[in-house]
């Protein structure tokens, strides 16, 4: 059996909490749609899920190494990950689904929003 459900997730580089609680073992896949801006300081740069192609996040971003702006999440306290437009894999960790934009927590200028389904299905399926 799963479980769909589906979240407006905004721009900004806090954690936003889903609501899902996971076990290690069930799959988990996320899809993302709509479009979002990160804070470019004095520029825009829309972007979907994956973040800014070729815009590396640094230091200081919610996950460093991945493109900037790109949806990001974690299990509970555990360490971030790239979700991005789509994401499918088997969990190691329990928690609650946290999601973010790829961003520095010091920026402040973003836009527009993403719709996120997400899709948990039992450990044995």
């Amino acid at each position: 059996m799963s479980l769909t459900v589906v979240r407006l997730v905004r721009p900004t580089p806090e954690w936003q909490e889903s609501y899902v609680r996971v076990k290690a073992g069930q799959r988990l896949v996320v899809d993302a749609e709509g479009a979002w801006s990160p804070d470019l300081r004095n520029r825009q740069g829309w972007c979907g899920g994956d973040g800014i192609p070729n815009l590396i996040a640094g230091d200081g971003f919610r996950l460093p190494g991945a493109n900037v702006g790109c949806l990001v999440g974690r299990i509970g306290n555990g360490k971030p990950r790239a979700f991005g437009h789509r994401y499918d894999n088997y969990l190691d960790e329990d928690g609650v689904v946290f999601l973010a934009m790829n961003e520095n927590p010091n920026h402040n200028n973003q836009a527009g929003q993403l719709l996120v389904q997400l899709i948990l299905f039992d450990a044995d399926e």
